[in-house]
Parts: structure tokens; C-alpha cells; sequence
């Protein structure tokens, strides 16, 4: 038998029985000791374990009896054989009484001790695995024990914060939750800002308010931001040891060992929950980040949960103040009362001290005010505001770049409009929470609504995307209004004018005649004077101005059809075909391929080009030139939408820079027998097709007329 492990000690005064049992059990493959001193067998029991002891009952200074309870006390499950040539029934009764195995006669027969050692070492083998197996159930007992009060700790969580829907109290109470989970001294909960992807501490425990309030990581930076990216949960053993990390505020912890874990919900990170300090002073463990792992799972859907029901709850706060807002703006009987009731509904759903509306004029490229709201403006330079300056003062716009903004673009226009009216002596002073909205129709700037506060929290993109709807529906009301008032106005004009016009008619006739009666009765007053003749054209002049009234009065005058508005340019030459030739004058046209099919009034676009085509005729010499008209599609000044562009172009004397800003000035003319009229009828005509116009001229060189027609 080789091999064996067992350590045996055998305790005898005698030297010789000492040596026997040692060759013995030795030949067995036992590892055997031996002693003739009780005290020092003592002592070896004390120091190293032995498997079994063999002693003789009898010995100086300690029995074998005592040796037998000395062994129960260093270990129960340590197998004692009593040999003895003194046997009694007493000594036996006791032998049995404290433990031991066996009790043996001498002289010993050694095949008997030998199958006493073998059984005492086969039992004793037993009792430690019994013994193990025991100890093993009663450990995972007590994990399973553990693992249940985690389970059970998880459930209550995951119920506690599924019945929270405040926000700020749901946050409070997951980072409570976590440190008790962990054992955690400090904790912290940072969420992520989508728009600026920067983590602050939204609730914490054990930390300073002044840190808690102070920071603020963008996504990859210091172990929250890194976990917060990744989306992986990180425990970090020792900061001061991770070559990944460096600790920014030694304050913060007490302790090297971390956990960081993210806040994930459908592979979105909506932030982080850390902790550190674990109460026993140890580091934490796997189990510590798995438990903190699948804890910060069902907080991020409780997270998750609340926050789509405050965004349904503020939906609904919003969808009741456009409710209101929209029953208010039915009601209103001014512009000026739906600006302020935009201004009052406003409030309630953003910090807002005072509101500017401007309505754009494209013909005039100015921004007009038309309405100022405010209960607390920021001050001007010179101190004060002037509501009644700022709403007769318009802005013109005298460069380039507010033609070339992208009006989708809200805080490019808003960064435009601040830098705008801090130019602008009369108006408040932007701050930075400042936002301008521009109002579009049809592709095309209509209106821009200027709103500040002096509140620290900027606005958000939800309040700028409301405000913008409440801000267009509003100017849609004020463009309804306005079109409602001009209809009327135009309605009562018209019977007005037509009523006029007719009664203005017949004094005139009576007036063209009697200037005739006095020609012929004095002639030589209509030799010697201008009189008769500045009379005549005085009256003619009127006459003209009667027949545009008229016109003008009639309802169906700009019905319009569709029609190829070529064909209309076409009819024009046509009828100036002898003044073309009488001045020898080529005329060409040149068309883009597009569709030339639009919404016109032929007779006023015929008057339009007819009006057009004189003027180039009387600028052109005798000696003859050159009309050219050219059609594409082009873009007007501070438009966003594509047009219909006809360029009426002349080789003839120009125009005055001087006079170009008046030529469409009614009555105002150049020529010596000109009315005065043509051009601001062509303007007129051009408005009422929703076109526009633009010219330019050089004196001695020509000019170009381009009309803009809507496709």
C-alpha cells in the first residue's frame, strides 16, 4: 500500500513499541511520527494536524486519556486508538465516553491494530466528507438565501418605481434603491442632453450639492462618459491604478473601487448610475456590477416610462393652450388683440418678456413692425423704449446676405435678427435667449415674430417648434384679416369709384367743351397763350384718370385664364409692328423650354407689354435699335420660389440713376407729351397676378424690364 497520505502519530514510553509500530504502519505507506513524551506530543498536535493518533493509556506526567481529550479539542474528527496492559472497565467506559475509536490490549496483535487504523482512517475520511458536503449545502444556503433577499430587493425596486411618475422623485428614489442594492455609500444618477450629448448629475447621495451641481461630462470623457458612450457597464478596482482614467476631484470618493453602469433601454443610453464607497471598505465585486447592471435595467424603463408620461402630460398642457388660443383668435376684433392674446398663450407654455412682429415688404426690402408686446423689454442703448418709435420705424435691408438665409434655418436667422436690431437704436437689445420665427407662405417670407426672455434656461427645440406653429397659424389669421378688410375696402371703393367716376364724367365733357366754344370765340387768346392747350391736356389728363378708376372699380377685370403668355407678347408686336418700322427697330424673342401656360388676365398682360414695348420705342433714336425679350425661369430678389421671368430689354437712351426710384410713381414722366401713368399701371396689373418686377437701366446704354409671373 504506496501512495497513502495519512498522518499518524503514535505516543509510547517505550522505545521499542514506538519503533515497532512506526516500521508497521510505515510499511504501509502511512506517514508515521513518534514520541515517548506526552507534553511533547502535545505540542505536535498543536502544530500540525494528524489524521490518527495511536497512544498508550498509561504514561508519566499525562495519560492517554488526557492525550485522547486534548485531540477532541484541536479537531472532533481526529481518529484516537487507546492501547493499555492495565485494562479496566472504568478506563474503558472513559475511553469511550471522550471519543475515542478503539481499545486495544497489549501485547497488540498487529494484524488487529492494522484493521483498526484502516477503519479508523475510513471513518474518519467519511465524517470530512459528511462534514464538507455539509458546510457546502449550509454555503449555498446562505447564497441562495442571498440571491432570494436580491431577487426579492430587485421585485420591490422594479414595483416602487413603476408606481412613480414624477420625475425628479422617480431619479431620487433609483439612486437610493441602488446604493442599498450595492451596500453603496454614494451614489449618483447623470442623464444625457440629446441636443448638446453632455451628462449632468440629475440626483445623487453622499455627494456635495456644489459637485453635484458643477458637473458636467461630454460623452467619452471620465468613466461616466466613457460608459455612457460605449453602453457597456465598467467596475473600475482601483482609480488611482486604470491607465484609462484619472481622477478629476480626489473629493468625490473615499475609496479606489467603482461602479459605472448605463442606463440602456432598447440599445438607446439614456445615462449612467455610479456608485462607490462600498460600507464594508471592501472593493466591489462581479456580483456587485451584474446586480447594479440589471437593477439600472428596469430603472431605465421606469426612466423611460416617466418621461414619455410627462412629454404626454406637457403634450396635452400644449394641445389645451393651441385649444384656447385657437377659440381666443376666433373671438378677437383687432390684429393688435390676436397679437396679444399670441403674446398671453405664449407665456404659459415658455418664458417669454416681450415679442417684436415684423411684416416683410420684398418691394421695398424693409422690415416693417407692426405690433410690440412686452411686460418687461430689455432697455435700448439710450436707456428706454419708444413703442411708438419702434412701430413706425422700419428696418431696411441694405445688404446682400438676408437674401442668401436659409429661413428654415431658425437660429441663423435668429443670430441675423440679433445682430439686426442691435443696430437698431430704437429697438430692445436682444439677450441671448433670443429667437426669431420666420412666417412662410408658399415658400415666400411673409412675416418674422421676434420673442426674448431674460431667463437663464435657453429654449428648447419642443417651445421654438410650438412657437413657430402658434406664430403661423396667428399670421395666417392676420393675413385673413387683412385680405378681409382690403376685400371689403376694395368692395366699398369700387361702388364708391364707380359712382364717381360716371358722376365726374359728364363735367368734364361739359368742361372739354366749353374750353372748344372758348377756343373758337377768342382765338386770339389761344394764339398769344399756352392756356387753351395746358387746359385741354389738364382735361385729358383726367379723363385718363377716370377710365383707370373705372377700370379698376370693374369686378371682372382681373378674372384670369390660362393662356401662353407668349402668344400675349406676340399680339403686342403686332400691333406696334408700323412704330417698330417707322423707327427701324428689330425686335427678337428668345424662350426657354418650359411651360409658358399660366393664370393671366390676357388684356392687362397685354396692356403690360404694350405699355412696355412703347416706352421702348419712344427711348430708342430715330436712327433706329434693338428690342430683345428673353423668358426663363428665374429667381426674383428675396424670393425662395422660382417665377416665370420675361426681360423686355432696349437698346435707348436709359434711364437717370437719379430717376430710377421714381418712374413708378403715378404721374411721374420723363417724356414731353407722357401721362405718366404706363408704369405704375404695369406695377398695378403686375401685383394683382401675385408678380413682381425689377429694372435696370444705364443712362446712354438701355434698359431691362423683367416681369416675375407665379407658374
Amino acid at each position: 500500500m504506496t501512495g497513502r497520505s495519512e498522518k499518524i502519530l503514535v505516543i509510547d514510553d517505550e522505545s521499542r513499541m514506538c519503533d515497532s509500530l512506526a516500521e508497521l504502519l510505515g510499511g504501509s505507506g502511512y506517514k508515521v511520527q513518534t514520541t515517548q513524551s506526552a507534553p511533547a506530543a502535545v505540542e505536535l498536535l498543536k502544530q500540525e494536524p494528524f489524521d490518527l493518533v495511536i497512544t498508550d493509556i498509561k504514561m508519566p506526567e499525562l495519560t492517554g486519556l488526557d492525550i485522547l481529550k486534548v485531540v477532541k479539542e484541536i479537531d472532533s474528527e481526529t481518529i484516537v486508538i487507546l492501547m493499555t496492559g492495565y485494562a479496566s472497565l472504568e478506563s474503558a467506559l472513559e475511553a469511550i465516553k471522550n471519543g475515542a475509536f478503539e481499545y486495544l490490549l497489549k501485547p497488540v496483535e498487529f494484524t488487529q491494530l492494522e484493521i483498526s487504523v484502516r477503519r479508523g482512517l475510513e471513518k474518519r475520511e467519511a465524517s470530512l466528507a459528511r462534514k464538507e458536503l455539509l458546510d457546502e449545502l449550509k454555503w449555498a444556503n446562505y447564497n441562495l438565501n442571498n440571491r432570494l433577499q436580491e431577487i426579492n430587493a430587485l421585485y420591490e425596486a422594479g414595483k416602487s418605481l413603476g408606481y412613480t411618475t414624477d420625475i425628479g422623485t422617480l431619479l431620487d428614489k433609483i439612486v437610493a434603491l441602488a446604493a442599498e442594492v450595492t451596500q453603496a455609500e454614494i451614489g449618483s444618477l447623470m442623464l444625457i442632453n440629446e441636443e448638446t450629448e453632455i451628462l449632468t448629475i440629475k440626483a445623487y447621495r453622499g455627494l456635495d450639492r456644489e459637485i453635484a451641481d458643477s458637473v458636467s461630462l461630454p460623452l467619452g470623457s471620465s468613466i461616466a462618459g466613457y460608459v455612457a458612450q460605449s453602453g457597456e457597464p465598467l467596475m473600475v478596482d482601483d482609480v488611482e491604478k486604470d491607465e484609462r482614467f484619472k481622477r478629476i476631484n480626489k473629493e468625490r470618493y473615499s475609496s479606489a473601487s467603482l461602479l459605472c453602469v448605463p442606463l440602456k433601454i432598447t440599445n438607446r443610453v439614456l445615462g449612467v448610475i455610479n456608485m462607490a464607497n462600498k460600507r464594508n471598505g471592501e472593493s466591489f465585486t462581479e456580483h456587485d456590477l451584474k446586480l447594479l447592471t440589471t437593477f439600472a435595467a428596469q430603472a431605465a424603463v421606469a426612466i423611460d416610462d416617466a418621461r414619455q408620461f410627462e412629454n404626454n402630460r406637457q403634450k396635452l398642457h400644449e394641445f389645451s393652450i393651441l385649444f384656447e388660443l385657437s377659440n381666443r383668435l376666433s373671438a378677437v376684433g383687432s390684429v393688435s388683440a390676436m397679437r396679444q392674446a399670441v403674446f398671453e398663450y405664449l407665456g404659459k407654455l415658455m418664458p417669454i418678456d416681450f415679442a417684436l412682429w415684423f411684416e416683410w415688404q420684398p418691394g421695398r426690402q424693409a422690415l416693417k413692425p407692426v405690433g410690440v408686446t412686452g411686460t418687461t423689454i430689455p432697455l435700448t442703448d439710450s436707456g428706454s423704449i419708444n413703442l411708438d418709435l419702434i412701430k413706425s420705424e422700419e428696418i431696411v435691408i441694405e445688404n446682400v446676405e438676408f437674401a442668401d438665409l436659409d429661413f428654415q434655418d431658425i437660429a441663423t436667422l435668429s443670430r441675423y435678427m440679433a445682430r439686426l436690431l442691435s443696430h437698431a437704436p430704437a429697438y430692445p437689445r436682444p439677450e441671448a435667449n433670443f429667437t426669431a420665427l420666420p412666417v412662410l407662405q408658399e415658400g415666400e417670407l411673409r412675416h418674422i415674430y421676434c420673442i426674448g426672455s431674460r431667463s437663464e434656461r435657453l429654449y428648447t427645440a419642443q417651445e421654438i417648434s410650438l412657437a413657430q406653429l402658434i406664430i403661423s397659424q396667428s399670421s395666417g389669421f392676420y393675413e385673413r384679416e387683412k385680405a378681409l378688410l382690403n376685400a371689403t375696402r376694395l368692395l366699398t371703393m369700387g361702388n364708391m369709384i364707380s359712382e364717381i367716376s360716371h358722376d365726374l364724367r359728364k363735367p368734364l365733357t361739359n368742361i372739354r367743351g366749353w374750353i372748344q366754344i372758348l377756343r373758337d370765340k377768342y382765338p386770339d387768346v389761344g394764339k398769344d397763350t399756352e392756356f387753351f392747350h395746358m387746359a385741354e391736356e389738364e382735361v385729358h389728363r383726367l379723363n385718363d384718370l377716370v377710365k383707370e378708376l373705372v377700370d379698376f372699380s370693374k369686378p371682372h377685370k382681373y378674372e384670369t385664364e390660362i393662356r401662353d403668355i407668349r402668344k400675349i407678347i406676340q399680339r403686342a408686336t403686332e400691333f406696334l409692328k408700323p412704330e417698330f418700322a417707322k423707327k427701324n427697330i428689330k425686335f427678337e424673342a428668345h424662350y426657354d423650354n418650359c411651360n409658358w401656360e399660366i393664370p393671366v388676365n390676357k388684356n392687362q398682360v397685354l396692356e403690360v407689354f404694350l405699355n412696355l414695348f412703347l416706352n421702348s420705342v419712344d427711348a430708342i433714336p430715330d436712327s433706329g435699335g434693338n428690342i430683345r425679350v428673353t423668358g426663363k425661369i428665374d429667381r426674383p430678389p428675396f424670393r425662395k420660389i422660382d417665377y416665370l421671368a420675361i426681360t423686355v430689354s432696349d437698346t435707348g437712351r436709359g434711364i437717370k440713376k437719379e430717376n430710377l426710384s421714381r418712374i413708378f410713381d403715378r404721374y411721374y414722366t420723363t417724356k414731353e407729351t407722357g401721362t405718366g401713368l404706363g408704369l405704375s399701371v404695369v406695377e398695378r396689373i403686375m401685383a394683382a397676378h401675385g408678380g413682381t418686377l425689377k429694372v435696370d437701366s444705364e443712362s446712354g446704354k438701355g434698359t431691362d424690364f423683367t416681369l416675375f409671373f407665379p407658374k
